[in-house]
């Protein structure tokens, strides 16, 4: 058995043919079948066949009264199911959802933003004990209990601390205000 990198996106499409008395409807079938076509061409003319992966699949639960259900994968592991959708709306089922880009860009970062902090936090700290041996984080917080702390470039260090801190803080208090708007929708 060898491993394989998942695709950055997997599209299932319903192809399932019911029979026209089921009390279901008659399933996405041809309808399923031709977007299904559709998928496969684009992701061929792009060349993507390996990062995009495009499958049939029998029934997904919801059957359309037009077009066909599908379920997108992305390599985040967020999966969307979406219904009624036609040939049309093909190319925007190979693009990446907007949303979803933002929140990995965020993520990303707040991690950049969380190692700069902690870098910078260890130049704070370095700094403080250089100037004063012994010194403990909980020391720093109250640098006016230590006159050896009134240093300029120590005030410098932790004032660009302080910095990354309200930036790292602001972009996650933005993050689940959006969050927030989009559950809303």
């Amino acid at each position: 058995m060898l491993p394989h990198p998942p695709p950055s996106r997997h599209v299932l499409v319903c192809v399932n043919e019911r029979d026209p008395a089921s009390p279901l409807g008659t399933g996405c079938g041809a309808r399923g079948e031709a977007l299904y076509a559709s998928l496969k061409d684009l992701v061929t003319s792009r060349g993507a066949q390996r990062d995009v992966w495009i499958t049939r699949t029998h029934c997904l639960g919801i059957c359309p009264r037009a077009g066909a259900t599908c379920v997108t994968l992305d390599a985040s592991g967020e999966r969307r199911v979406l219904s009624g959708v036609e040939r049309a709306d093909a190319q925007a089922l190979l693009l990446p959802d907007p949303a979803h880009e933002e929140r990995i860009a965020t993520a990303e970062l707040l991690d950049l933003l969380r190692d700069l902090e902690e870098l910078q936090a260890g130049k704070v700290i370095d700094l403080a004990r250089r100037l004063r041996p012994g010194l403990t984080d909980e020391d720093i917080r109250n640098p006016h209990d230590f006159p050896e702390l009134a240093d300029p470039d120590w005030h410098y260090a932790d004032g660009v601390l302080t910095g990354i801190q309200s930036v790292r803080s602001a972009i996650a208090a933005r993050a689940r205000r959006r969050s927030a708007e989009n559950r809303e929708r």
